[in-house]
């Protein structure tokens, strides 16, 4: 079983962890040796397999070189934890392995899933009528009404993270001009940053440039930052919760750290990555290791902690509709209450399924409810997806270029949240919580079968034109208490 273990980051596991990144030819006998004096693991038999914590640092694309240089040095300090993905040898081990290092104050240790994209695939209708296209999803949104707004909402002075595969600045050079590419973390593992050299770019048509042309679709005016996550052929090789956990915690200590003041304004975080297979986790849903269905896992944790911290996550829900599944589904992993995991689940993010551009649910979109152990204590279920947004068109000039899965509507509503975070929104000041619960109020819902919540639609589709009314903003405005998650057991 390969697990996720957390310690603190203090400075003599800090250059045991730089040492073994630097070795090439035996990285993980150094760290093993630096564990083991930790940890009292006596002979329990595991390999080290990857060491995600500690990526070359954020880049800025144009200047601010020497803010850079100081800002990592801070941020490699500051960083609260090293994350390393191990190999157990034996189940016997396990339980040993998890007790130990249960042991050292500040250390956790859960099991390391794989993950993936969500994009879709559909072979007996993936290829989208000729009214589906993007023109047709932006106004089946009401895009419209951002720029009717005064001032335009076009996400002027919002940073947005895409945690993905990686952009390609061409491609989004030639989809918008004046789109504006802060920089990227340089991650060695899996992939490079964009701008190394033509022949190590991001696919032209890749993953995560698609999901960015959503992005930047409603919100042209939006900071983009990159940070490629997961290998670009995600069938062939697959990401690991290890890699995100390590990556959001890395965005977090360098926002916190430095980039919040060069880059000042609200962030907002694009996940359209999650869990498809199940089967590797193998524990009960109440086990503290269990990510998919415990919020108390530490990536679930993180989740949590950059929520109090005031930004914006959006998650898409997932591939796993009943009517056509991704094929990296779990057998026990579709339909209804089966296919919406961790931090999808999570009552703190703004989960995302998608519809067609004409309003008709897509059956690979993920169905509600998340797992129970993330509902909030006014709820008798976890009431996810919290709504609904286009997918599987194509661009109006361009009919190759396909947005498709949960990850293009993840996209969408991404764009969104940034517009309505522009100076001079009605919804500018909201918190998070707040933004979430008003998107849902004004969320489309003449196409699902209840008024409430729906298992596809969750609360409807999103809805910019009543988003920005400020004479519904004014009468449904939310509280502004954060949702509370049930904390898992263990």
């Amino acid at each position: 079983m390969r697990l996720m273990v957390t310690l603190p980051n203090d400075h003599s596991l800090r250059r045991a962890y730089q040492a073994s990144v630097l070795d090439r030819q035996s990285p993980s006998k150094r760290l093993e040796s630096a564990l083991r004096r930790i940890i009292d693991l006596s002979q329990e038999e595991f390999e080290i397999v990857s060491l995600p914590s500690l990526s070359n640092g954020f880049q800025p694309l144009k200047g601010f070189e020497r803010e850079a240089i100081a800002g990592k040095q801070r941020a490699t300090a500051a960083l609260p934890v090293l994350v390393i993905s191990i190999e157990a040898k034996s189940h016997s081990s396990v339980d040993k392995l998890l007790q130990a290092i249960n042991a050292v104050p500040g250390a956790s240790i859960a099991v390391d899933l794989p993950i993936g994209a969500f994009d879709a695939w559909c072979p007996s209708a993936d290829t989208p009528s000729i009214f589906h296209t993007r023109d047709a999803a932006l106004h089946l949104v009401r895009a419209d009404s951002l720029l009717d707004h005064t001032p335009p909402l076009r996400g002027d002075g919002v940073n947005v993270v895409v945690v993905d595969l990686g952009l390609n600045r061409a491609a989004l050079d030639q989809f918008l001009p004046t789109a504006q590419i802060a920089g990227a973390w340089e991650v060695e593992k899996p992939t490079v940053p964009l701008w190394t050299s033509v022949t190590q770019d991001r696919p032209f048509n890749g993953h995560g440039t698609m999901v960015a042309r959503n992005v930047l679709s409603i919100a042209p005016n939006v900071r983009l930052f990159d940070f490629p996550l997961l290998p670009d052929r995600v069938t062939n090789v697959v990401g690991w919760t290890s890699w995100a956990f390590a990556a959001l915690s890395q965005i977090k200590t360098d926002i916190e750290t430095w980039l919040s003041v060069i880059y000042p304004g609200p962030w907002v975080f694009c996940n359209a990555w999650g869990i498809y297979d199940r089967r590797e986790e193998n524990l009960p849903a109440d086990h503290p290791a269990n990510y998919t269905s415990n919020p108390a896992h530490p990536l679930n944790q993180l989740v949590t902690s950059l929520a109090s911290s005031g930004y914006d996550q959006v998650f898409a829900a997932g591939n796993g509709g009943q009517f056509c599944p991704h094929p990296l589904c779990g057998p026990n992993d579709t339909g209804p209450g089966n296919s919406i995991f961790g931090a999808s689940s999570h009552a703190d993010v703004l989960t995302v399924g998608c519809v067609r551009a004409d309003g008709t649910w897509i059956g690979y979109s993920s169905q509600g409810p998340g797992q129970p152990a993330f509902r909030t204590p006014s709820q008798s279920f976890s009431d996810k997806p919290d709504l609904c947004a286009p997918s599987h068109f194509v661009e109006s000039t361009d009919a190759a270029a396909l947005s498709s899965g949960t990850s293009a509507s993840c996209g969408l509503t991404v764009g969104a949240v940034a517009a309505l975070r522009s100076q001079g929104s009605p919804c500018q000041t909201m918190s998070s919580p707040q933004l979430r619960s008003y998107l849902r109020e004004t969320a489309d819902k003449k196409f699902s079968d209840t008024p409430s919540f729906d298992l596809r639609y969750g609360y409807g589709i999103l809805n910019l034109a009543d988003a920005v009314s400020r004479e519904k903003q004014e009468v449904n405005l939310p509280a502004s208490k954060s949702s509370e998650i049930k904390s898992g057991t263990g």
